[in-house]
């Protein structure tokens, strides 16, 4: 049974069609990385995955549920989802203690009936291991971006997630906090089998547990598959529309496009 399913959804804001007929499946021990250019829909796409929006067209399975407004909120509870792009449009005033503890229940405001003791515990000792313990009483805006985007991966951590969904996770991060991350999402996939769609646009960031990748482009996902089939020099150069060489390393890669700048008045 796979963890996520999307059959022929889109997402349109007006007029305008911002997600295009996406046909994508997640399945439990697959970690995907999802690379794109700004603007293309990313973000848009993985909140209608993650079951906090609704698509405008199609269907999106979660642990073999179709997502409905009636069972959204149940299903949501089991994701970890990570987007500062997304939460920074909801979030302000309430606490970081506040914020975790709502990623228990996949809500965004806080419920305080639900929580108990447990609850408090674990959120505090979660925002000790993020160096956060001295501000969780801190309203969200008047944390460092930084900051911030740490509370939003304690916050997906709260869940017990059995999918997490990053969309740039790493952003405003510290090169210590970037590492300690990464390793700690490279655990939690060993430990329970979890899946991991994940967003970046940092090739440094692509550590060897990602197994598989998706490109997207204009709204629509272009090339899915395992990672270095995706990540190779043709499938490269199609998508940016420019000579790109791919080096491959032990443990990373790094891309290099070919512009010429005299060529490209748009860089002029």
């Amino acid at each position: 049974m796979p963890l996520l399913k999307a059959e022929h959804l889109s997402v349109k804001e007006g007029s305008k069609e911002i997600v295009k007929d996406v046909n994508w499946e997640i399945n439990s021990g697959e970690n995907w990385v999802l690379f794109g250019l700004n603007g293309c829909g990313k973000t848009t796409l993985l909140s209608r995955l993650a079951g906090y929006l609704s698509p405008s067209g199609g269907k999106v399975f979660l642990f073999g549920e179709e997502v409905t407004p009636e069972n959204q909120l149940r299903l949501r509870k089991k994701i970890g989802w990570v987007s500062s792009s997304f939460f920074d449009r909801y979030l302000r005033y309430e606490t970081v203690l506040e914020i975790v503890l709502a990623g228990k229940y996949g809500t965004l405001g806080f419920q305080d009936q639900w929580i108990g003791k447990d609850d408090v515990h674990k959120a505090k000792k979660i925002l000790a291991d993020f160096g956060l313990k001295e501000r969780m009483r801190y309203p969200y805006d008047t944390l460092s971006k930084g900051q911030q985007q740490k509370v939003l991966i304690a916050r997906a951590l709260m869940a017990d997630p059995e999918l997490m969904i990053l969309d740039e996770p790493c952003g405003g991060l510290d090169i210590f906090a970037r590492e300690y991350f990464l390793h700690m999402v490279e655990g939690l996939t060993k430990e329970r089998n979890m899946g991991v769609i994940y967003v970046t646009h940092h090739t440094e960031e692509i550590l060897p547990f990602f197994n598989k990748a998706a490109l997207m482009k204009d709204g629509a996902l272009t090339a899915t598959g395992d990672l270095k089939k995706v990540f190779t020099k043709t499938c490269l150069s199609d998508f940016f529309e420019v000579p790109t060489d791919v080096l491959w390393t032990k443990n990373h890669f790094f891309i290099n496009l070919n512009l010429n700048f005299e060529q490209n008045s748009f860089f002029l």
